[in-house]
């Protein structure tokens, strides 16, 4: 047991903490080792466990799921899911955050969907990303409602029916029918596990001490990746228009790639075959800087996130003049420029275990978090038309947390994946400064103070970056 202890993820470690403090979870039976560390895990048999097992029983009851103490087969997951305070659970061995309902495609699913749809999904790609994915490739909304309407037996229409309603329906079916198209990211494990269920997530469960792997990691969506590069735009509109007609048969590019900075936003996508966006990748072109100058000027929305903007106005003043360097050295420098900033989330996450993903969140997330409360609608050119205000029902409010839960996790990934060419350069007084704001925040002082010094320090090195140009 000491051994397997000794791979515990950094974030799994946080995840424990924070269950075992929640008030879902009072009273719940749980002692501590010797070295003061959480017995997460107690056999069934054990006193500990008999504990836990008598503590969910009162909590069903409290719960309404049985009377006069009969439990049913299943009532332990069901309880123990119901109290989950997110529905996301961390990965014992490599931190990954997976959704504890029926959201991951079973073999036989997935092999039907790759099939129907020519793509190669993974059993750990969430439903909702795939469904994110078909669209960005120029699948139709109708294709995609009805496969999935067929393989539940729902009683849906395609044409009418909403995705999340869609795919509610279905995880409904497998958790709860006898459909097996979808599986939990983690299996129930009650009472062995605090929080009822397995420490491995599905990401690990088949390769336990070989961690994430390229087969486990494949959501790259258009939206995911702009959570996943903290971009600045209307993210949400950005991912209705990407599923919209105007898309129909084509992909959708982002005309400034989000890799390098720029936004994630309706007015800065345009149709192009698949074959060409996958091929364009992260170039900077001239072409495309016109078209995002003229785009600029039409629509009055800025196209670059706020930690690249300094460098992108010395690439607007100076593009014409130096038309040389905008493949290379000018791309080279937001590239470089984006290595710096996700090297300074990081290292906040690391370095502030108790106030830095609160602060970020408050800082760079929340104040994104009103673009979902809208419905738009759009012309062709991208341009809102007009919006309604959304009717949230049960889990598809989960949305603004699977914004935060990508953008948080993926701080982790960049710098753990082996193609991560660009590293950090920040330089001895860039690096104490950094030291010293995360002193600031662990401490628990003003958020909007860090948040200007971070800003500070982010502009203060674009700043330098422009000075080598």
């Amino acid at each position: 047991m000491a051994q397997a202890e000794k791979q515990w993820h950094p974030r799994f470690m946080q995840y424990m903490e924070k269950i075992v403090h929640h008030p879902n979870y009072r009273g719940l039976p749980i002692t501590k080792k010797a070295d003061g560390s959480y017995a997460w895990i107690a056999a069934a048999k054990s006193k500990t466990g008999q504990q836990r097992i008598q503590w969910c029983i009162r909590k069903a009851e409290e719960l309404g799921f049985i009377k006069e103490h009969e439990p049913y087969p299943g009532v332990y997951a069901d309880v123990m899911l119901e109290i989950h305070p997110t529905k996301w659970k961390v990965c014992q061995i490599c931190g990954r955050e997976m959704s504890l309902y029926y959201h991951y495609p079973n073999a036989n699913f997935l092999k039907s969907l790759n099939a129907k749809f020519g793509t190669d999904f993974s059993d750990c790609d969430h439903i909702g990303d795939i469904w994110n994915e078909l669209i960005e490739r120029g699948v139709c909304k109708e294709e995609i409602a009805d496969f999935l309407i067929r393989k539940g037996n729902l009683d849906l229409h395609a044409r009418t029916a909403e995705k999340e309603e869609i795919i509610d329906a279905l995880e409904y079916a497998c958790r709860k029918g006898d459909k097996k198209c979808l599986g939990p990211g983690a299996m129930s494990n009650f009472p062995d596990r605090f929080d009822g269920f397995h420490t491995y997530n599905r990401c690990c469960r088949a390769v336990q001490d070989k961690g994430r792997s390229k087969e486990n990691l494949k959501s790259y969506t258009k939206d995911r990746r702009a959570y996943e590069y903290w971009s600045d735009g209307n993210i949400h509109a950005a991912n209705q228009f990407m599923g919209s007609r105007f898309f129909k048969g084509t992909s959708a590019d982002h005309i400034g790639p989000i890799s390098l900075g720029f936004v994630h936003d309706p007015r800065y996508l345009q149709p192009m075959p698949g074959g060409d966006n996958s091929s364009k990748r992260d170039r900077l072109q001239i072409l495309d800087i016109e078209s995002i100058v003229e785009t600029e000027k039409r629509t009055g929305v800025y196209p670059m996130s706020w930690y690249s903007k300094q460098i992108w106005e010395y690439i607007r003043a100076n593009y014409i003049a130096h038309p040389d360097k905008v493949p290379t050295v000018y791309r080279d420098a937001l590239k470089q420029n984006m290595a710096n900033f996700m090297f300074i989330l990081l290292t906040i996450l690391e370095n502030c275990p108790n106030h830095g993903e609160a602060f970020l969140v408050s800082a760079f997330l929340e104040p994104k978090y009103a673009y979902f409360q809208y419905s738009y609608t759009f012309n062709e050119k991208g341009e809102i038309t007009g919006h309604t205000a959304r009717h949230y029902t049960g889990r598809n409010q989960n949305e603004i947390d699977r914004y935060r839960r990508v953008a948080i996790e993926a701080v982790y990934d960049y710098s753990e994946k082996e193609n991560r060419n660009n590293k950090h350069n920040l330089v001895p007084w860039e690096l104490a400064t950094l030291k010293d704001i995360c002193s600031s925040i662990e401490s628990g002082s003003s958020v909007l103070d860090n948040k200007q010094r971070v800003i500070a320090l982010v502009e203060a090195i674009e700043n330098r970056i422009i000075r080598s140009l």
